[in-house]
C-alpha cells in the first residue's frame, strides 16, 4: 500500500528582527550610502595617520637589516603591515598606494614561500609606497604606471604570482 505523503507545515516564528523588516520607513539605500560615505571621511585624517606608521615600521625593519637579506620573522611583519596598508589604502581610494601594497605582499610572501631572504625586492617596494603615500606629492598617470610596471618586474623576475590567484579557481 502506497502512503500518501501529508502536507508539511513550516512554522516561522516571530522574531524582532522580521517585525523591522516588515514595517515601512528607514532609509533609502542611497541615503545611507552617502552616510556611511561622511562617517567615513570622518575619521580619513586619523587612518592616514596610521598608514604613515605602518610605513615608517615598515621601513624600520628594512633600515634595521643588513642591507642584503631579511630574517623571515621581519618579513612576516612586513607582510602583516603591507596588508593593514591594503586595506586602509582601498578603504579611502588611494588605489595607486593599494596596487604597490599588494605588490609588496606578493614579493614577500613569495619569498616567504621559496625560503628566501632578499632585502633590495622589498626595499624597493618599501620607496614605492612613500611616492604613493597620502600627501606626498602626487604623481601623474604615467609616472604611476611606470612604477608599478618596475615593481612588476620584480614579481616576474621571482616568478611570482598575486596572493590573490591562490583562491582563484583554475
Amino acid at each position: 500500500m502506497n502512503a500518501v505523503p501529508r502536507p508539511v507545515k513550516t512554522f516561522f516564528p516571530q522574531t524582532r528582527l522580521s517585525e523591522l523588516v516588515k514595517r515601512a520607513g528607514g532609509i533609502s539605500r542611497d541615503d545611507a550610502v552617502a552616510g556611511a560615505l561622511e562617517c567615513l571621511e570622518t575619521v580619513r585624517s586619523d587612518c592616514d595617520g596610521e598608514i604613515r606608521r605602518s610605513m615608517d615600521s615598515i621601513e624600520a625593519i628594512v633600515a634595521a637589516s643588513d642591507g642584503k637579506s631579511l630574517h623571515a620573522s621581519d618579513m612576516r611583519s612586513i607582510l602583516q603591515l603591507s596588508d593593514q596598508i591594503v586595506t586602509l589604502a582601498g578603504t579611502f581610494g588611494y588605489q595607486a598606494l593599494d596596487k604597490v601594497m599588494r605588490s609588496m605582499c606578493d614579493v614577500t610572501d613569495g619569498l616567504l614561500q621559496a625560503r628566501l631572504s632578499d632585502a633590495a625586492p622589498i626595499r624597493v617596494h618599501a620607496q614605492a609606497m612613500r611616492l604613493m603615500a597620502p600627501g606626498s606629492m602626487v604623481l601623474s598617470a604615467g609616472e604611476t604606471d611606470k612604477v608599478l610596471s618596475e615593481l612588476a618586474k620584480i614579481l616576474t623576475h621571482y616568478n611570482f604570482g598575486p596572493l590573490s590567484a591562490i583562491d582563484s579557481p583554475e
